[in-house]
């Protein structure tokens, strides 16, 4: 049975990346999309990097907001008034220090360039067709409602990202790598035709916020994942699968499977799994559709 994974933010925690990668090699994924977020944080930022460069089944890398910050301090880039500060307050010095580095400025003259090719061609998104009529989109916050899902599939790495931002006079937060509130409240017509798989806030964090509303469209699973639907039982839009792994000690990810009918009525089948630091917790989510 074809099937297709999505992980979230690891942030350094390579434990739990061990953990989750031998479960789901079980089922002998075609393909896993990892959705940014490799570094910052946890301890072992550079043993996550190596882990996915190592990766013998065919993969996706996408670009989070860390390393989009980690590229933004070594290049000095113009968004924000100080971008290694900014980096810093974020968790990168646990970066450096995996990497061996005592200082940031070792780490910038010093970077192997095999890294540095790793962080500067991540991808910005990623939309896979795994059967007729069905289309996921992977991206690291979500959608913008300041940037058309046209226009970020066009977006090919993080230079592309800045420059387009730049000739649209765009903020920071307005990018698919930072969105939180304005892509949560937006109408799921924005992305209309795609069931959109995201990390970026924690499902907690995203729980929260929900209680201030009520929300029936979203469906939570655990503190570990978030599935939103077209109204309350409609079809899946969206799935959030940040677990917060360096604040919960949890890291998950989604599979999606082809079950063997006509795709173009059958819309698949979804399963999670969330590791923790001393189990593993398999999920049937059910049909993809209502």
């Amino acid at each position: 049975m074809k099937n297709y994974w999505f992980i979230g933010d690891i942030h350094g925690e390579i434990g739990l990346l061990d953990s989750l990668l031998d479960a789901i090699l079980k089922y002998k994924p075609d393909h896993i999309t990892f959705l940014g977020d490799y570094i910052d944080r946890g301890p072992h930022s550079r043993k996550v990097v190596d882990r996915i460069m190592g990766m013998e089944v065919p993969v996706t890398c996408l670009m989070g907001n860390h390393e989009l910050m980690m590229l933004n301090a070594m290049e000095d880039s113009i968004y924000g008034n100080n971008p290694m500060e900014l980096w810093y307050r974020n968790g990168g010095e646990a970066t450096l220090l995996s990497f061996g580095f005592p200082g940031f400025f070792s780490f910038l003259s010093q970077m192997e360039e095999e890294y540095l090719d790793f962080f500067r061609t991540l991808r910005m998104s990623h939309m896979l067709e795994p059967w007729g009529g069905m289309k996921i989109l992977a991206t690291h916050a979500g959608v913008s409602p300041a940037i058309p899902v046209t226009d970020q599939l066009l977006l090919k790495d993080y230079q592309d990202l800045q420059q387009y931002m730049l000739d649209k006079e765009l903020d920071q937060s307005d990018s698919f790598l930072w969105a939180r509130e304005n892509f949560f409240d937006a109408s799921p017509d924005l992305w209309k035709g795609y069931l959109v798989v995201h990390g970026h806030t924690p499902a907690l964090k995203l729980r929260r916020y929900m209680q201030q509303d009520f929300r029936p469209d979203f469906q939570f699973v655990d503190n570990d994942l978030a599935i939103r639907r077209n109204g309350e039982w409609g079809e899946i839009v969206s799935v959030c699968i940040d677990s917060g792994s360096t604040i919960s000690g949890r890291l998950s990810g989604i599979g999606i499977f082809a079950d063997g009918k006509d795709p173009n009525t059958a819309p698949g089948t979804m399963r999670s799994i969330t590791v923790a630091r001393e189990e593993i917790i398999p999920r049937e989510l059910g049909p993809i559709g209502p």
